[in-house]
């Protein structure tokens, strides 16, 4: 093992495809004998519902139980074999992450959105089109591409493959 090791570096939200993203990081994170980061970016912004969210801005300890839930309900618990570190941060995530995963050895794994979509949210537009390292959008299971969604541009670009396991 090298001293400079890998790393991949996976967004957490939490949601159905987030959840799955998780658990493809966590594989990918075991194939490349890298280290693991999942990375919660706090939002904040400009307009009347992020001042109002700002009053009740979470600590990083709720951050944290929010990661440590998505990994038990991604795969029942933080993987004890994979070496883990968890960062929390405030800002736009697509900005974050990209700073986080700056290396060209990084591997960015997000959620994305139902297939032949666009996608998804801003941030994995900013990420597929800006990020120095390999990006993969992982899409929606099954389960998730049943409900309901926003309606997303029809230009796409998909670095993904269909991980519904």
């Amino acid at each position: 093992m090298s001293s400079a090791r890998n790393r991949v570096i996976v967004g957490v939200t939490g949601t159905l495809t987030n959840l799955q993203a998780l658990r493809v990081a966590v594989d990918s994170a075991r194939e490349r004998d890298a280290m693991l980061y999942a990375v919660h970016v706090w939002e904040s912004g400009h307009n009347l519902e992020s001042t109002l969210a700002t009053a009740h801005k979470p600590g990083v300890a709720d951050c944290l139980r929010l990661i440590t839930q998505a990994f038990v309900d991604a795969m029942g618990g933080p993987p004890s074999e994979v070496d883990l570190r968890t960062v929390v941060v405030e800002g736009e995530p697509g900005y974050r992450l990209l700073r986080l995963a700056h290396l060209d050895t990084d591997l960015l794994v997000l959620g994305g959105s139902r297939p032949g979509r666009w996608a998804g949210s801003p941030t994995v537009r900013r990420c597929t089109r800006q990020a120095r390292c390999p990006v993969l959008v992982v899409p929606a299971q099954e389960m998730a591409r049943a409900l309901p969604t926003a309606t997303h541009s029809n230009r796409s670009i998909r670095i993904s493959a269909d991980w519904t396991s």
